[in-house]
């Protein structure tokens, strides 16, 4: 280990993630040149000790041997120790200036947005950076390139693969904010408003969000299961959407009651419960395991959960029987 640079270890393994000299370099803030001598040093070094080119050319980008993808998740658990390892163990939230990168849902912006403030005033210097959801979040969190992810997941025994809370990933750690419940949203002049029975749910036109790139949601097996389904009259890419697309129309959607209070009042809308049994939702927070024991990261999952406690006592929210 004496003769390896340690720092080609790094470019390996976002060499092994992006498989593209290019996107390593953008990654890295360097030149395509640069990042190619830095692949040949790392081959000059590793290449004859491990008997193996690593990298091989695939069209445009490269192809990672068996060897070296066989080295991609040592090599990340590695990394991440080591930089644990050289974090500083006392921590001052006043003067602190890590960045972190938090993504969530949807339903989750407007409970947690508005603690940004306090945030900002306990940890002024903390720069937080709020991206979107994509369908690898796990992944970037394993591979460090996220560190805070907040998500829902159906608490109804019920609810298929991935979205009962049970279906999150076994390789991070996660830890519940908050419970909340489901209700329908429609326009308050809707006719059906004050006649709000299973029969007027079941024959009005339902709006379905695409949420972690499914539409269908576990609610329709509830439905199938009693040999009935709802008519969808819209598919929209978000909530937002949804909204502005209800407040316009008859048709109706169903998402968490805090989420659907807040967007209420902005697009005319009103809450109704929702005429059948569904379970809670969880909302909940992950990350790697290698940022259990970071003081800065445990200080900012620390906060989401106290000032969660206190916008959701336990016991406020029951599901509709």
């Amino acid at each position: 280990m004496d003769r390896i640079d340690l720092n080609l270890l790094q470019l390996m393994l976002v060499l092994l993630e992006e498989r593209s000299v290019s996107a390593a370099a953008a990654r890295l803030h360097l030149s395509q040149s640069a990042v190619s001598k830095q692949l040949s040093k790392l081959r000059q070094q590793l290449a004859p000790r491990l008997d193996d080119p690593l990298f091989v050319r695939a069209g445009q980008g490269l192809a990672p041997t068996a060897k070296a993808l066989s080295l991609e998740e040592p090599l990340r658990q590695w990394l991440q120790l080591s930089n644990s390892m050289l974090q500083p163990q006392q921590f001052d939230p006043k003067t602190d200036e890590r960045s972190f990168t938090l993504t969530m849902a949807e339903t989750a912006f407007h409970t947690l947005l508005p603690l940004m403030p306090k945030l900002n005033q306990l940890a002024p210097n903390m720069k937080l950076r709020i991206a979107p959801q994509t369908l690898a979040q796990f992944e970037l969190l394993q591979q460090g390139k996220a560190d805070l992810l907040i998500v829902p997941r159906d608490t109804d025994p019920r609810a298929p693969y991935p979205w009962q809370v049970k279906h999150l990933p076994s390789y991070l750690s996660s830890q519940q904010l908050y419970r909340d419940n489901h209700v329908v949203l429609m326009r308050q002049q809707h006719p059906l408003r004050h006649c709000w029975d299973m029969d007027a749910f079941l024959q009005t036109s339902h709006i379905t969000i695409s949420v972690e790139g499914n539409e269908r949601w576990f609610m329709d097996d509830v439905l199938s299961a009693i040999d009935t389904e709802r008519h969808v009259g819209a598919r929209v890419p978000d909530f937002h959407s949804a909204a502005l697309m209800a407040q316009h129309s008859d048709m109706i959607f169903v998402c968490a009651s805090q989420f659907a209070h807040n967007l209420a009042p902005r697009f005319n809308l009103t809450t109704l419960p929702v005429p059948l049994h569904l379970g809670e939702i969880s909302f909940n927070m992950l990350w790697a395991p290698m940022l259990d024991n970071d003081p800065a990261h445990s200080w900012l999952r620390q906060f989401f959960i106290d000032e969660t406690k206190s916008l959701f006592p336990p016991n406020a929210y029951c599901p509709i029987p």
